[in-house]
């Protein structure tokens, strides 16, 4: 019986077990160049090469397999202090730990014929010339005793610390590998608990409150009632305790994410000739992975910067009474339900003379006002599309191209970023973001008709401000909190939404948001409390309003936009906010084509106006029968689409 054995189903749990372990090689060489005769690090090298080179060769990589035996001959040398390692011999171990991940992504390593591609044959050559390797037969009977004796008492280093453990228990044991999309699927399976929670809470209160009105029935149900509330109760427990759990399932180590780096500032620093050393604190804090998923990128660019910008050369440090080696410290830490990411090196700072000098060249900002500008309004012109203070393109930087990106990032995963720096002492880039995108608390607010989520990790305050307290600046409204100026943005003008009476009001209600450096006020008309939510993300025609983030569904059934405050004020700027004019305008294709819109359900009508104004229309919104036909007297539209059944007067 012909019985050939198929490799294909331990193919895919093999390229994640190796990347691992290359993960590790990375790790274990970056602290050996700090400590080159650490017995305990060599040996785990080895481990590591050892398993690369058994589960490879059993799948049929046959190049991986041989390129992990030659890196486990030549650690073996170092480990019998035959050889002294140097910078050379950490250079092309660095080489194999880079080609393994590309030789497993190659489909053609998967060799039948058992035959070395040409690359694994000179990276194996490299190693012997660089290692000063004897035959592979003398290297392997040698070696073989070594991983014998290893398995025993390995003998500690004098003066080293105690290396901390790196042998894993079996992987049946503790963990397991699960598809990111069963979590996910539990993921909204939990939500959807919760919003029948949120919905069982408005029952019950619902329910209180007309027994409480009808004092003849209250007795005969006030059990029933009680009983209801224990179940709701009962519920609630269950809930939170399942969205704790779920939510720790998409939680991992932002140490899975910082461990990435080291490696390549090492390589980076090296090709600048620079001398830097990496610090990371805090690695055990966690963060969902979509999330840390998306930061290796903005992450890697501010490195790279704080590399090719930051830190100075060796001998520049020396002369400034600076020790050669410069510093970036990762720091990671939890904050509520945010966590933060400090970015920080002991280099040059950044040089806002220059900022500003550039600023001015490309007409950013007259002359006579850039010196008003603080540093944190001076660090902002850093993420502007294009713009850049180097006079040399490199392949690191210089094109201006990168902050603006990395801020574009952090802000799709509503967070914020924040600059500090010291002229001579270094710089910090601090990176605020939610714990999760899934479940999050936010202020639920009223505006018109209309209800308003409101993340409660944009929120600094509320207050109330007299009409007197408001005032103008180049035709925007704005107040004073504390002896600071700030923008007043009304909600109701963001949407076009209808405030009967406002006009006779004397005390405003606002609430004081924040993204980043920046702070408005946001006027509204009724605070609502605090909720935790279920974020869903808006799909079609929806997915791109402006200043809506998402949608939830609220305790009565009714689906809740989420508002996107970072992107309120990023628009906020360079607009004309003046009563009955929204804020977000869009320049319509055909300016003499307009639209009047007559819709009173808010989520149908914001539907629609997008749709059309998609098209190249031009929209205006009214909210029943009776506005439409005040605004149509004001002003000409080609065409009206109404509602029919509408309060005050129908369609």
């Amino acid at each position: 019986m012909n019985m050939e054995f198929d490799n294909r189903q331990f193919i895919a749990r093999f390229r994640a077990e190796t990347q691992e372990h290359v993960q590790k090689i990375n790790d274990r060489l970056l602290q050996l160049e700090k400590r080159p005769g650490d017995r305990s690090l060599l040996e785990n090298l080895m481990r590591e090469a050892h398993t690369i080179k058994g589960s490879s060769a059993m799948i049929g990589y046959k190049g991986i397999a041989d390129l992990a035996h030659a890196m486990e001959d030549g650690l073996d040398k170092a480990l019998e202090n035959r050889v002294q390692l140097e910078r050379a011999h950490f250079d092309v171990l660095f080489k194999c730990a880079d080609t393994i991940p590309l030789l497993i992504e190659d489909k053609t390593a998967l060799e039948d014929t058992g035959v070395s591609s040409p690359l694994v044959h000179d990276l194996c050559e490299e190693i012997k010339n660089v290692f000063q390797l004897k035959s592979p037969g003398e290297v392997e009977n040698h070696k073989t005793d070594t991983l014998q004796e290893e398995t025993l008492t390995p003998e500690p280093v004098a003066g080293l610390p105690k290396p901390e453990a790196v042998v894993s228990a079996p992987l049946g044991e503790e963990s397991i590998r699960v598809d990111i999309r069963k979590l996910d699927n539990v993921m909204n399976l939990s939500g959807e608990l919760l919003i029948a929670k949120i919905h069982l809470n408005e029952v019950c209160r619902s329910l209180s409150s007309k027994a409480e009105a009808h004092a003849h029935i209250g007795e005969d149900c006030g059990a029933l009632i009680n009983e209801l509330n224990k179940v709701n109760n009962s519920i609630d427990f269950i809930t939170k305790g399942l969205e704790d759990e779920v939510l720790g399932l998409r939680m991992i180590s932002i140490g899975y994410l910082f461990g990435t780096f080291p490696r390549a500032m090492r390589d980076l620093a090296n090709e600048k000739g620079k001398e830097v050393q990496i610090l990371i604190k805090g690695e055990e804090t966690e963060l969902d992975k979509s999330i840390i998923d998306e930061m290796k990128g903005p992450m890697m660019h501010i490195l790279r910067n704080a590399i090719d910008h930051g830190i100075e050369p060796p001998d520049e440090r020396a002369a400034k009474g600076k020790p050669r080696t410069g510093t970036i410290t990762l720091t990671a830490s939890q904050r509520g339900s945010q966590v933060l990411i400090e970015i920080s090196d002991d280099g040059r700072g950044i040089d806002t003379v220059m900022i500003k000098k550039e600023a001015v060249k490309r007409g950013l900002i007259a002359e006579g006002k850039i010196m008003d500008l603080v540093d944190e309004q001076v660090y902002s012109f850093l993420f502007i599309p294009g713009f850049s203070t180097s006079e040399t393109v490199t392949e690191v930087s210089g094109r201006g191209v990168g902050l603006d990106v990395v801020r574009e990032s952090i802000l799709k995963l509503k967070g914020m970023i924040e600059v500090t720096s010291q002229p001579g002492q270094g710089s910090r880039f601090t990176l605020k973001l939610p714990l999760t995108l899934g479940i999050t608390e936010s202020l639920f607010i009223g505006c018109g008709n209309e209800t308003f989520a409101l993340p409660i990790d944009n929120v600094v305050e509320t207050i109330r401000v007299n009409q007197e307290e408001i005032g103008t600046v180049e035709g925007k409204e704005v107040f004073t909190l504390r002896g600071q100026i700030l923008p007043l943005l009304r909600l109701s003008d963001i949407f076009d939404l209808s405030q009967r009476g406002i006009v006779e009001r004397k005390l405003f209600l606002v609430v004081i948001v924040q993204s980043a450096e920046k702070r408005i006020g946001l006027m509204v008309d009724q605070l609502h409390g605090r909720h935790e939510i279920v974020r869903k993300n808006l799909n079609g025609p929806l997915k791109n309003v402006r200043g809506i983030s998402g949608a939830t569904i609220i305790g009565d059934g009714q689906v809740t936009l989420i508002l996107d405050i970072p992107q309120i004020i990023e628009n906020l700027e360079g607009f004309i906010v003046r009563k009955g004019q929204s804020a977000f305008k869009t320049i319509p294709a055909k300016k003499y084509r307009t639209i009047l819109l007559a819709e009173d359900t808010f989520n149908t009508a914001m539907l629609e106006k997008n749709i059309l104004e998609g098209a190249g229309f031009s929209v205006v919104m009214a909210r029943d029968g009776q506005e439409a036909i005040e605004k149509a007297s004001q002003e000409r539209f080609d065409l009206v689409i109404t509602d029919v059944v509408m309060p005050r007067m129908d369609g």
